[in-house]
């Protein structure tokens, strides 16, 4: 792919780097800039007086880019584990669950291997260990997927220690997420996120919002001599 790239067949926007992020200070050139960026990022918590609190966890990064716009849309937090959670961010995840004080559904994503099954089932029950109450759904990806989207099956490897495990309840087969079409695992999350959501009280937030951004334009405008 590094070649394809240099010599034009695939374009450099087409892949992304999520592994070496960048840190760098929030600066400005002027306070006109300043401005600006007051006006655009303002952005109401839709989820605020939803009578669900709801969460996307995946297991991987490699996926992000192509559902980042869906659920930013849906106004969600998405947490990437990248393997198996630190005690760290497990108790951390439970602290904010136990401050939340409504029904709690987390909506999962991971391979459907024997250490992504793991991974799903270690996650949830350290978070239930530190007291937080919540459901954990997985949206993808499932043995059934393999014939349903006629996807090219991974062998166990034998060498897993929870092959065994995995083989016992699941088969031989197994698969990676990144193998279900990506129109279809937007599709599942839109929809099971969409099915927590009190649309009703989601307009009125929308709504609310606009005359929000409004006033905050007006605020800054005249701040600024416009």
């Amino acid at each position: 792919m590094g070649k394809a790239r240099e010599d034009g067949r695939c374009d450099f926007d087409w892949i992304v780097d999520r592994s070496r992020p960048e840190y760098r200070p929030n600066v400005f050139k002027d306070v006109a800039g300043y401005g600006r960026a007051i006006q655009r990022s303002y952005r109401k918590d839709y989820w605020a007086l939803q009578p669900n609190h709801v969460e996307l966890w995946s297991e991987k990064d490699s996926v992000i880019g192509s559902i980042e716009a869906l659920t930013d849309e849906l106004g969600i937090r998405v947490r990437v584990g990248r393997g198996f959670l630190s005690t760290t961010r497990v108790h951390e995840i439970a602290q904010h669950f136990l401050n939340i004080g409504k029904p709690i559904t987390v909506f999962y994503i991971g391979d459907h291997d024997p250490s992504g099954r793991e991974i799903e089932r270690n996650a949830g029950n350290r978070v239930w260990q530190y007291g937080a109450e919540f459901d954990l759904e997985r949206l993808a990806i499932t043995g059934e997927d393999i014939k349903t989207w006629n996807l090219p099956p991974l062998r166990i490897k034998d060498t897993d220690t929870r092959a065994d495990a995995f083989r016992n309840v699941h088969g031989d087969d197994c698969v990676e997420l990144d193998a279900l079409p990506v129109h279809e695992l937007r599709r599942r999350i839109r929809e099971a996120v969409e099915g927590k959501l009190d649309r009703v009280a989601w307009d009125r937030a929308v709504a609310v919002e606009a005359v929000e951004i409004a006033n905050i334009r007006e605020t800054v405008g005249q701040w600024m001599g416009q």
